[in-house]
């Protein structure tokens, strides 16, 4: 069965290499929307969208990443993130950080998970992530990092999706039949 939506569910990769070519205003805008088209509980929509097209300032999270594992000591991650060039956001053009209110993390999944297939049918590779977590909820570097991308008030980390050209093709992962059941 071919359709387009399933289409770019089962090609969705995670991608962590892309070109330079930046991502359209138009098509930026679209992304957007596609998260806040997400359903969530009661229309609670509780997701806000902050999107960073401004590279030295991806480029300075992505650094705040890295010195958070390392100042933690967690080597797991530090060798992990050293094994992918010291990358986080993987040099993407944009990069779409989901604001949360009232710990709706569910609906915060639901909202990347549209931009991530919405980003693939058009033709551009995304990857989710949640590591960013760790400068927004580190008391140290919290307020700032809220306060330079200017999270709402009484708004949290939720997750973050970067897009862009993918640079190569991201590896799909095996699905696991095993992992469903039926019960009629």
């Amino acid at each position: 069965m071919s359709n387009p939506a399933i289409d770019a569910i089962f090609t969705r990769r995670s991608v962590r290499a892309y070109t330079a070519q930046k991502v359209d205003n138009e098509t930026v805008d679209l992304l957007a929307k596609t998260a806040l088209a997400a359903p969530s509980g009661s229309n609670s929509q509780p997701v806000n969208v902050i999107v960073v097209r401004d590279r030295a300032l991806i480029g300075e999270a992505e650094k705040a990443v890295i010195a958070y594992f390392v100042k933690t000591g967690e080597s797991a991650v530090v060798d992990r993130i050293k094994s992918r060039n010291n990358k986080v956001f993987y040099d993407a053009p944009v990069c779409f950080f989901l604001a949360v209110k009232n710990k709706a993390s569910t609906d915060t999944g639901i909202a990347a998970e549209n931009i991530s297939i919405a980003a693939t049918a058009l033709g551009l590779g995304s990857i989710i992530l949640g590591l960013p977590n760790v400068i927004f909820n580190d008391p140290e570097t919290a307020a700032y990092w809220k306060g330079k991308l200017a999270f709402p008030e009484d708004y949290e980390f939720g997750l973050a999706v970067a897009v862009g050209y993918a640079a190569g093709t991201g590896k799909p992962h095996d699905i696991d039949l095993k992992k469903i059941s039926y019960i009629d």
